[in-house]
């Protein structure tokens, strides 16, 4: 196990009046419990709004978490991660049987939540506003080293030549400044800089949406062998149905801040079972326009985090909600083979 949350919860009050007193809140994620398998790519999909990237953020205590646990396992001793023989001045595949301790991410401060952050990182969406454009990529690639104080001087430089070359690119970037470079540059640049404090955990937060196709798949290659080769786990956040299932060994179905399904990604495609999943299938395109394809069409619009339904969260748009709909919290439960589904009107 890599990582797990149990009942996590990330609320935003809502105040006014004079005085800014709280009003109400925001439910963003609103009691997640799922768990992430060491090695795996777990994907998290759902319309936008329903609370996907606050939750990726909120694993890494970029935002604070308003309750609930996030538990890591971490190696013992994170700097002694280097293959016999090699160099630290690039990433390099994992040893295996190492010891690992387990910590609760929500419950950490100061040099210990820093410490935990060299195992954490995270590519963002849009590369050209996660890089800062008044510097240069080898400063911006070799932030993450400084800051930790894992490199310095002529280490620190081939440590980030190293990672460029890692990623596609070479010596001759490294002097250039973001505004230099494609959208595909500029994501690689991303994943350089995510891979520099040899992390075990990276949240991949939607990090081909801002590019074109082809150039979508170049990266989701990169990142492929980037995990098999350092043997890495991914959280891949996505709203492009078959992006997540090219790259994932499991999906996650997010709903107004609630996971509503999570199976094995063939599984899921072949076998959805939450209605709110088959109507996201059921909206992919086919490549062929004498193809007809039958869509679900849901009714209404996404209900408000600020007051979202009683019961389960889903019935005011759900085909198959009765009277019991509005009132049982349905609970994720097994349905086999890995298979779960929080729907209570699913056997």
């Amino acid at each position: 196990m890599m990582l797990e949350t149990r009942d996590l919860k990330k609320y935003y009050p809502i105040t006014g009046g004079v005085f800014k007193k709280q009003t109400g809140q925001v439910k963003a994620v609103d009691g997640v419990s799922l768990k992430i398998e060491k090695g795996e790519c777990l994907g998290l999909v759902g319309e936008s709004g329903c609370g996907k990237t606050t939750f990726g953020k909120t694993l890494l205590r970029l935002f604070e978490p308003t309750s609930g646990h996030i538990y890591f396992d971490a190696r013992d001793e994170p700097k002694a991660r280097t293959a016999k023989g090699q160099t630290t001045s690039s990433p390099v595949p994992k040893e295996s049987g190492r010891d690992f301790r387990r910590c609760d991410l929500g419950t950490l401060k100061g040099a210990r939540l820093k410490s935990m952050r060299k195992m954490m990182q995270i590519v963002f969406q849009d590369p050209s506003s996660s890089l800062n454009p008044r510097m240069l990529i080898k400063d911006t690639v070799g932030e993450p080293l400084k800051v930790h104080g894992l490199a310095r001087g002529l280490e620190l430089r081939e440590r980030v030549l190293n990672l460029l070359y890692r990623v596609g690119l070479t010596s001759d970037h490294l002097f250039r400044y973001p505004h230099e470079f494609s959208g595909g540059q500029r994501q690689r640049i991303a994943i350089a800089r995510a891979l520099a404090t040899d992390p075990e955990f990276i949240v991949l937060d939607e990090p081909t949406s801002a590019l074109d196709v082809s150039v979508q798949a170049q990266i989701l290659n990169l990142l492929q062998d980037l995990q098999e080769e350092f043997g890495l786990t991914y959280l891949f956040i996505t709203h492009h149905l078959l992006v997540v299932e090219y790259i994932s060994h499991r999906i996650a179905v997010m709903y107004l801040g609630r996971i509503v399904e999570i199976a094995r990604t063939k599984e899921l495609f072949e076998n959805p079972l939450h209605p709110y999943t088959r109507a996201l299938l059921s909206a992919i395109p086919i490549p062929d326009p004498e193809v007809r394809k039958e869509r679900t069409i849901l009714k209404g619009d996404v209900p408000s985090p600020i007051d979202p339904p009683s019961g389960c969260v889903f019935h005011t748009r759900c085909p198959l909600a009765s009277k019991e709909c509005e009132e049982i919290v349905p609970d994720l439960v097994s349905v086999g083979r890995g298979h779960y589904v929080a729907c209570c009107q699913i056997e």
